[in-house]
């Protein structure tokens, strides 16, 4: 993990400030089956510039300034015309899911109770595994979800399409009912830290 110079109180604090407005939005078949690139560059990139959370319009301008080629209200991606309100609410709803995954490797680290703590964008989006954990000399790679539907659903996804044989991965699935609300983003928390060390013992 970069160095961590805000601390997981600060992030919390920036959470709270946090406007969501993605939850029931719609999903527009073009816009949810066009291979995009990832929205998790852009938000890293702006999270590390500032060491802030983006709001969700500096997300999302900043994603299409990325893209370009904006026409009538559409994207023009790769030959493809994608309405511009599916974009947003895909980008949108993936917004939490980001700024969870962010936090719990703020909270992991914090926690003094690994080796080392790693995120890699290129591990995450091509194989699946959200991180990199040394503890206790052993090197593990966790693949985080929520169990809900939607959690199950990518989880699904990335199963079918990784092969996690010749590694030592951990699947870690997380009971939406225990996580800890902020404002109206739900975050992962000290239990799950506690879990997955237990889970780490077990390797």
């Amino acid at each position: 993990m970069r160095e961590a110079k805000v601390s997981v109180h600060e992030l919390e604090a920036q959470i709270e400030k946090i406007v969501y407005s993605g939850e029931s939005l719609p999903k527009i078949v073009g816009a949810e089956n066009a291979k995009l690139p990832a929205f998790i560059q852009v938000f890293y990139y702006l999270f590390f510039k500032n060491l802030e959370i983006p709001s969700e319009n500096e997300f999302y301008q900043t994603y299409l300034k990325w893209l370009g080629g904006i026409k009538n209200g559409e994207l023009i991606y790769e030959n493809h015309n994608l309405d511009l309100i599916g974009v947003e609410s895909r980008l949108k709803r993936t917004y939490p899911t980001l700024i969870r995954d962010l936090h719990f490797l703020y909270l992991l680290e914090a926690s003094n109770k690994f080796d080392n703590v790693e995120y890699s964008m290129q591990m995450d989006y091509f194989n699946g595994l959200d991180l990199k954990i040394i503890y206790k000399g052993n090197v593990s790679f966790v693949s985080l979800f929520i169990d809900s539907s939607r959690g199950k659903y990518f989880k699904n996804k990335k199963t079918k399409r990784d092969d996690y044989s010749e590694i030592n991965g951990v699947v870690f699935n997380v009971d939406f009912a225990k996580l800890s609300k902020v404002r109206n983003i739900f975050l992962l928390n000290q239990l799950h830290v506690d879990v997955l060390e237990e889970r780490l013992k077990e390797k």
